[in-house]
């Protein structure tokens, strides 16, 4: 059961234990990290609508109004398609796309209880805040490395 929530809005919920977006429920605890991506509109059609525009506008009579109409087209593509943000997840799988949206600050608030959640874990992203290692005496980590054949000097 859930002891503590984080977020609660337009059916994303994060809590102590879950993340719930999109349909789909992630543990807390199988999440790494979490990031803002910025997702750049596709511009290429309102490029390719804007030159094809042009070329037409070189000529005369009815070629010339389709020019003008596709320069037209791809003006209003290139004003209407919007940056779209999204909450990046990293797991043990790899990364994923959890949520998308067009406002930044919406986006930044859902991460941020993403992390407040994982401090809470005690599985904060690095940058956010270091793992403790108090129960390594010493700061010294128990790893075993291969012994390494002598280096010959000549």
């Amino acid at each position: 059961m859930d002891r503590k929530v984080f977020f609660s809005d337009g059916g994303i919920i994060i809590s102590d234990s879950r993340f719930i977006a999109s349909g789909y429920i992630y543990n807390i605890r199988d999440i790494i990290s979490a990031r803002q991506a910025v997702i750049a509109p596709p511009r290429g059609l309102a490029v390719f609508s804007i030159s094809i525009g042009l070329l037409c506008l070189l000529n005369e009579g009815m070629l010339f109004v389709v020019g003008g109409c596709a320069i037209a087209l791809g003006v209003m593509t290139w004003l209407f398609t919007r940056t779209t943000y999204a909450v990046m997840l990293k797991t043990v799988t790899g990364e994923h796309a959890v949520l998308r949206d067009r406002n930044s600050g919406y986006v930044e608030q859902v991460i941020q209880a993403l992390n407040a959640a994982l401090l809470n874990r005690g599985n904060a992203p690095l940058g956010i805040a270091m793992r403790e290692s108090a129960k390594v005496p010493g700061n010294v980590l128990n790893t075993e490395f291969a012994q390494m054949a002598p280096t010959l000097i000549e």
